[in-house]
């Protein structure tokens, strides 16, 4: 099954985030990779294998020559490399690190918008996640549509 849904949590004193049952149980493990998210300021939780499977594909490509590729450089830099895998503790938090944190403009004890993603989960501050929603004015039959578009070009 997907990750999906939209939470509301918040983060304690020590940097801890509860994530919520209904995605953890998706999860099928006790570990996430924590790593700066793709839209902008969040932070993206993934499951180990999901995380190692397609990010090992995206920097050596079908014929492992990525490492020749400036632009694969640069997203190693500034994606794995801040990776970091969490353990859930045993009332199902996280603790998020401070740099993520800082990233995302998470603060202690700070409310979160957090996002069931499909294969993975985005941790967002929620003026941020309001903002970037605002960006844009395309409906959902919009984006559907694009991204039909995009799989039949293919």
């Amino acid at each position: 099954m997907l990750l999906t849904g939209e939470y509301i949590n918040k983060v304690d004193e020590k940097g801890r985030l509860m994530i919520p049952a209904r995605l953890r149980s998706l999860l099928s493990s006790s570990q996430v990779i924590a790593t700066k998210g793709l839209d902008g300021s969040c932070v993206a939780l993934f499951p180990p294998d999901y995380f190692d499977k397609t990010f090992s594909f995206a920097i050596s490509g079908n014929d492992g020559m990525q490492i020749f590729s400036p632009e694969a450089r640069m997203f190693t830099r500034r994606f794995l490399s801040s990776s970091q895998p969490l353990d859930f503790d045993s009332s199902g938090r996280v603790n998020l690190p401070q740099s993520l944190r800082s990233y995302a403009g998470i603060g202690l004890k700070s409310e979160v918008t957090i996002l069931g993603m499909g294969n993975y989960i985005e941790i967002w501050a929620p003026e941020k996640y309001e903002e970037l929603m605002g960006q844009s004015e395309v409906s959902i039959s919009e984006l559907g549509q694009a991204l039909a578009a995009n799989k039949r070009g293919m």
